[in-house]
């Protein structure tokens, strides 16, 4: 959390900057908490309340004493000295914000800016054989928190790679038990014929050649 974002962070861990993601979601998904908000343009990431209360907690001595006899003493790099982190800062800020993406070809619907996650759920729906899911089928699927996902869902709509539709009336009252409601009603959401051409071509690009696709050296 010294770094203004989780690639410089990595850079200086040595590790790979999706690794590290999934790493801090899984944390976050243990905890039950968003433990820091992420960075963007102009902005460093920062600790939430609950982000800062584990900081805390793991400065304490005893905290310290049993890490490093889990971990055998191997905690890894130094914490960064001020000019490293001044260095990372620098970089941070003056990075510029990214273009227009080429639009597709051959595929009639806007072209949007692929993340980690964006990966992740687009390879779910892909994979399902429902023809709708709700969000929090894939929630439970990937792990991915609600803060992420749904704003990408309703990206994807917005650019044409998905339909929505509420919960109709009949499914929605059939899932009330006995002295309580049925709760928030669910969004269903289904790829359109050009958004499923459009994801399988990104998750394409982003996997590489099959085993069997591969050119023989």
């Amino acid at each position: 959390m010294k770094f203004p974002s989780l690639t410089t962070a990595a850079g200086y861990l040595g590790a790979p900057v999706p690794a590290l993601v999934t790493q801090c979601r899984r944390l976050e998904r243990d905890i039950g908490e968003t433990l820091f908000t992420r960075s963007a343009f102009g902005s460093a990431q920062q600790p939430t309340a609950r982000g800062q209360a584990l900081l805390d907690d793991l400065a304490l001595d005893r905290v310290q004493q049993l890490m490093r006899a889990a971990l055998r003493d191997e905690l890894g790099p130094p914490m960064p000295a001020d000019s490293v982190l001044a260095s990372a800062n620098l970089r941070c800020s003056s990075r510029r914000a990214p273009g227009p993406l080429t639009p597709f070809d051959d595929i009639p619907v806007e072209r949007i800016r692929i993340h980690a996650a964006t990966l992740t759920f687009l390879r779910d729906l892909l994979d399902q054989q429902a023809e709708e899911i709700y969000g929090a089928q894939i929630r439970f699927r990937t792990g991915l928190d609600a803060g992420t996902l749904y704003p990408g869902l309703r990206r994807l709509e917005q650019a044409g790679w998905l339909t929505s539709r509420p919960e109709d009336d009949q499914s929605w009252r059939g899932r009330a038990t006995v002295g309580r409601g049925p709760g928030r009603r669910r969004i269903y959401y289904a790829f359109t014929a050009e958004g499923r051409r459009a994801a399988t071509r990104e998750v394409e690009r982003r996997s590489g050649p099959s085993p069997e696709k591969a050119t023989p050296r």
